[in-house]
């Protein structure tokens, strides 16, 4: 546990003393009386920092944070962030801290957020900020300040109050679940799959989670919206998982096409880098998300609006075909077990016959990609079924179960 011998748990507060000394003052008596203890650490970009700072300016200027100088509070801001993010990580990695929490406006906001973003998953870290945005794929707690981060009043009091009451509690969990709880990650818990889903793959994807389940596995699904998938590769990079069941890979298609659910260029390589084994299957590829109205781009193109606000619209032949030589190229990288798994009844529930994103033309297209693109020792099956099938989706999870019952295999490279 992150607690020492005192029994108080140790809770990190950063915060741009110079500006906002007050608040994380307040802040830190606050924790107190929650019986926890706070550790201030300074994110001021200049001057000297108060002698209650217990990680000052010089300590963070030791680890390559530089002063603001001029108009370039930029380099200032990044630096000072990462040379926090060293610091939180030695101490979480001691136990000398139990929790995180950060203040500020958009200065301090920013630096808070890149300093915790790197924590372990499921380290409690909490951000008080004017400015609030999605953490993507890491899992931070975004507090709204509804005011600024500047001066003690009343309404600041409340939401500086509610922060520190759900740090403690955060803490207080997390310390109960490392002192014997049950968690995914103790020893002697179910081996754990990671699974990618979309709304229009969600019927067929229940059905493989349950094989899944049903075989032993305790199954973490991924919601395909770009940064679904960007977490899902940093916690198989993580060692994280047994095997992947990659269901939606509708992401590859949205990088391809500038949809919004993008994953990046990386989608595919975690688990083809360390070995993990993967089925993957081309869920969702036929649909990309836009923003309303329809781009120009896409004015000619079949669509279907998903949500009132989120208006999707068909894949072309020629983006299905690039998405297949994507899947086949990650692959030829894989130094475990893969197999890609086709449903040629379609792709999503759109992509049915008769369906809005019906286009058989397409779906081939990607079908010979994948088949041009993929290794030899990669095999690629297809189905006549639909994705949503759930024989197909009992199909596909069993030759997930089938690589795993293998593994481990010796790696086709080193």
């Amino acid at each position: 546990m992150s607690i020492p011998a005192s029994g108080a748990p140790r809770i990190a507060v950063l915060a741009t003393f110079d500006t906002k000394g007050d608040e994380a003052r307040f802040l830190a008596d606050e924790l107190r009386s929650r019986g926890t203890e706070p550790v201030l650490i300074d994110l001021a970009l200049t001057g000297d920092s108060p002698a209650d700072a217990d990680t000052t300016r010089e300590d963070l200027a030791r680890r390559g944070a530089v002063d603001a100088t001029g108009d370039d509070r930029t380099t200032a801001m990044e630096t000072t962030a990462d040379a926090a993010a060293a610091v939180l990580a030695e101490q979480v990695a001691a136990g000398a801290i139990a929790g995180v929490v950060g203040i500020g406006g958009g200065t301090g906001g920013w630096m808070a957020q890149r300093a915790v973003a790197d924590l372990p998953f499921g380290f409690p870290k909490l951000v008080v900020t004017t400015v609030v945005k999605s953490s993507g794929e890491h899992d931070i707690l975004f507090l709204p300040s509804v005011v600024d981060v500047a001066g003690l009043n009343g309404l600041l009091r409340t939401v500086l109050r509610n922060a520190a009451g759900a740090i403690a509690g955060m803490t207080a969990g997390a310390s109960s679940t490392r002192a014997g709880a049950p968690d995914a990650d103790t020893e002697g818990s179910k081996p754990v799959v990671a699974m990618t889903m979309f709304g229009v793959t969600t019927t067929g994807g229940d059905v493989a989670r349950q094989t899944l389940e049903d075989a032993g596995y305790d199954v973490v699904v991924f919601h395909a919206t770009g940064a679904g998938g960007r977490t899902m590769e940093r916690l198989t990079a993580d060692g994280r998982f047994a095997g992947i069941l990659d269901w939606t890979t509708t992401e590859i298609v949205q990088n391809i096409a500038g949809g919004l659910c993008d994953a990046g260029p990386d989608r595919l390589r975690a688990a083809a880098a360390h070995g993990i084994p993967q089925v993957v299957v081309p869920g969702a590829v036929d649909v990309i998300n836009v923003l309303p109205p329809i781009p120009d781009a896409f004015a000619d193109r079949a669509h279907h609006w998903h949500l009132p606000t989120v208006p999707l619209v068909r894949a072309s032949a020629d983006e299905s075909a690039a998405v297949g030589r994507w899947i086949g190229e990650r692959l030829t990288e894989a130094r475990g077990p893969a197999a890609v798994v086709i449903p040629r009844g379609g792709f999503s529930s759109l992509d049915i016959v008769g369906g809005d994103f019906e286009d058989a033309a397409a779906d081939a297209a990607f079908e010979d990609a994948v088949r041009a693109a993929a290794p030899d020792d990669v095999p690629v099956t297809a189905s006549p079924r639909h994705i949503n099938d759930p024989a197909f989706a009992r199909d596909a999870a069993q030759t997930l179960l089938d690589l795993l019952a293998a593994a481990p295999r010796t790696t086709r490279k080193e």
